[in-house]
């Protein structure tokens, strides 16, 4: 019985650390589709700033500078026709430039959890989101954005604000292999919908 009982409460605070973790690495590479004549030679100025809060247990193996790097190699690829001026995160509260279009992504998360502790991260950007939508005991990833369009062309100033919330849950079989597959699903569909967002918005 003292055998059970001391294998139970090992298991509890096994559980409880692990749990509490967030884990963060840096995407697969995204193919996306080029826009080949669109936006031709219109100048757009990107900036990403890195809102994300971890836990003090949280493992991180990409860094924010690296989650920003292979989010503009997405739009270069993406809008090969546009002049793209990657700006600095410190540019992102500095008002857009007049004659350009100027595209501010807010990172606001980007992690994968087990369970459903991620739900204990979701307030941290500010989203009203469903807690129906985190499945327990499995891989629940969240990559989140709030993607603002300036289109500052021919002396109009027109405003377009997005958030981007995806889910993705997988069931924790092969352990990490399985985290770092969810988090890579829900990083590229918020991707998808961002792309479709701007063409959306931008096409005439």
């Amino acid at each position: 019985m003292r055998n059970i009982l001391i294998l139970i409460c090992l298991l509890a605070l096994t559980s409880n650390s692990f749990g509490q973790k967030l884990y963060v690495w840096c995407p697969n590479e995204q193919l996306t589709t080029p826009r080949q004549g669109f936006l031709q030679n219109d100048t757009i100025d990107l900036v990403i700033f890195d809102s994300r809060v971890f836990t003090a247990k949280s493992k991180v193996e990409c860094t924010s500078e690296n989650t920003i790097y292979e989010l503009q190699k997405i739009f270069k690829q993406t809008y090969p026709s546009a002049v793209i001026n990657i700006l600095s995160t410190s540019d992102y509260y500095k008002d857009p430039k007049p004659n350009r279009i100027t595209f501010k992504i807010n990172i606001s998360a980007y992690y994968v959890a087990l369970g459903s502790d991620i739900k204990s991260v979701m307030g941290t950007f500010g989203g009203e989101y469903s807690y129906g939508m985190i499945v327990d005991e499995t891989w629940n990833a969240i990559t989140a954005y709030t993607v603002k369009i300036y289109d500052y062309r021919n002396n109009l100033e027109i405003k377009t604000t997005k958030d981007i919330f995806k889910i993705s849950s997988k069931s924790n079989f092969w352990g990490k292999i399985d985290a770092k597959d969810c988090l890579n699903a829900s990083y590229i569909d918020a991707n998808k919908e961002m792309l479709l967002f701007i063409d959306d918005t931008l096409i005439k």
